[in-house]
């Protein structure tokens, strides 16, 4: 087991978001809030002494969070909401931030790009 230098954030979709996704997609299965946010995306992002400071790292990216998160549904770009401002993403997504990253694993880690209809 090995510690990892990095912060785990667990992006967490709102009722707002579900209210968009229920709108955004007629033929959504009827997904609950708490389905939704049961299978969470993680974000691996450098290690913080504060909530506070993570926060200001997720404000300086949200926009492209804000994409990856939209495009993993698999709903047009035009569909998307017309504003994808930080107040709304915000709206959107709650964060829980854990500081100890442990890997169980002796092999590398391997990375891959995340969505390919992001373009």
């Amino acid at each position: 087991m090995y510690f990892v230098d990095r912060s785990a954030v667990v992006l967490k979709p709102t009722a707002r978001f579900l209210e968009w996704l229920k709108a955004a997609d007629e033929n959504m299965p009827d997904l609950t809030l708490e389905q939704l946010r049961s299978n969470c995306s993680v974000f691996l992002v450098p290690e913080s002494d504060t909530p506070e400071a993570v926060v200001a790292y997720f404000d300086e990216r949200y926009r492209q969070i804000f994409e990856a998160e939209l495009a993993s549904w698999d709903i047009d770009q035009k569909d998307w909401p017309q504003d994808m401002g930080l107040n709304v993403f915000w709206d959107f997504f709650d964060i829980e931030v854990h500081d100890m990253v442990l890997d169980m694993e002796e092999a590398d880690l391997s990375v891959s790009p995340v969505f390919d209809n992001m373009m």
